[in-house]
């Protein structure tokens, strides 16, 4: 059927082809756009912040440390 499809329609698996690569070539493009956005916010200093390199009761973020004995770590 498939073949059926291709033979009616000439030129039909040419261009199938082109646009599969001008969307991988899209989708690749976007995947590096993204990770140098997320180089840049890492490299700035505004990326990724674990709560064990920020201050105790920071007041900034609304997190502070739970007590030895409970379950949570942080609140």
């Amino acid at each position: 059927m498939v073949l059926a499809l291709l033979q009616a329609l000439p030129g039909f698996g040419e261009s199938a082809g082109q646009l599969v690569g001008v969307a991988a070539s899209v989708i690749l493009a976007l995947m590096l756009v993204a990770l140098a956005g997320f180089a840049y916010k890492s490299l700035r200093g505004d990326g990724i912040e674990w709560p064990d390199d920020k201050e105790e009761g920071s007041p900034e973020d609304g997190v502070s440390r739970g007590s030895d004995d409970d379950e949570w770590e942080f609140y």
